[in-house]
């Protein structure tokens, strides 16, 4: 009888064995595994972005932009007898006062735009003295804001004569300013520049620090579909500056 109690001890012993096996080498890969994870280099952490650069504070910008594009002295107005009637503040175009005191004006833009602060009664084109377009004011309604070019694009060279009279001066009593079309090559970089999807805003400082400030004038008070509150903002500020009047944004 000894020996079937031998035979089952040894058939029960061989899966014993097989079983004791397998939990030392799942012991040892779960020690190993667990090595491993305590000397694994740490994961890769993407860099934190770098904080951004303060935006240029832009009531410095717009007030360095007003000096450097600067504005037109006041004009008398012919044959005024006294009053505020008697001087006229043209925005734009800018001008200059030449030797024998008529007001000259380049004009980088073939269609630039028209603004004088405060009301007028009229305003006119002329050449040679012949009216090529004109608008008055009507009793209640005066001539106020920007005024789009209402000619043909000037062609490189071309001469007009822009003659602008004031709410209450004599029906006689005008301003006039000689404005002179630019070079062909002036016009297409102000064409180019009118049509740039850039903030008009980065464009107008880069003419005005070129030293272009009149075409930085014009870039300025040029028609917008959408004007953004920095141009609104300068326009009115040239305007209280130049003119000393604190008016609503043309």
């Amino acid at each position: 009888m000894t020996a079937p109690r031998l035979t089952h001890a040894i058939s029960i012993g061989r899966p014993t064995g097989m079983l004791l096996c397998l939990l030392l080498t799942l012991t040892t890969a779960a020690a190993r595994a667990n090595h491993l994870s305590q000397h694994r280099s740490p994961p890769m952490r993407r860099p934190l972005p770098l904080p951004e650069a303060p935006a240029q504070n832009q009531a410095t910008l717009l007030q360095k932009l007003r000096e450097l594009i600067g504005y037109n002295p006041r004009q008398a107005v012919g044959g005024s007898r006294s009053g505020s009637a008697g001087q006229l503040c043209l925005i734009t175009p800018r001008f200059r006062q030449r030797a024998d005191g008529v007001a000259t004006a380049v004009v980088s833009s073939p269609t630039p735009a028209l603004l004088a602060a405060g009301p007028l009664n009229e305003v006119r084109l002329e050449r040679d003295g012949r009216i090529l377009w004109g608008r008055r004011a009507s009793s209640s309604h005066p001539i106020t804001g920007a005024i789009p070019w209402p000619l043909s694009p000037l062609q490189p060279g071309e001469t007009v004569t822009l003659r602008l009279r004031p709410q209450g001066a004599a029906g006689a009593d005008f301003a006039s300013v000689e404005l002179q079309a630019a070079a062909a090559a002036e016009q297409q970089r102000a064409e180019k520049l009118l049509a740039d999807q850039a903030p008009r805003l980065e464009l107008i400082e880069a003419q005005a620090l070129q030293g272009r400030s009149a075409l930085a004038s014009e870039l300025l008070f040029a028609p917008m579909q959408k004007t953004p509150a920095a141009i609104i903002s300068l326009r009115r500020q040239l305007i209280e500056q130049g003119c000393g009047i604190n008016s609503a944004t043309p």
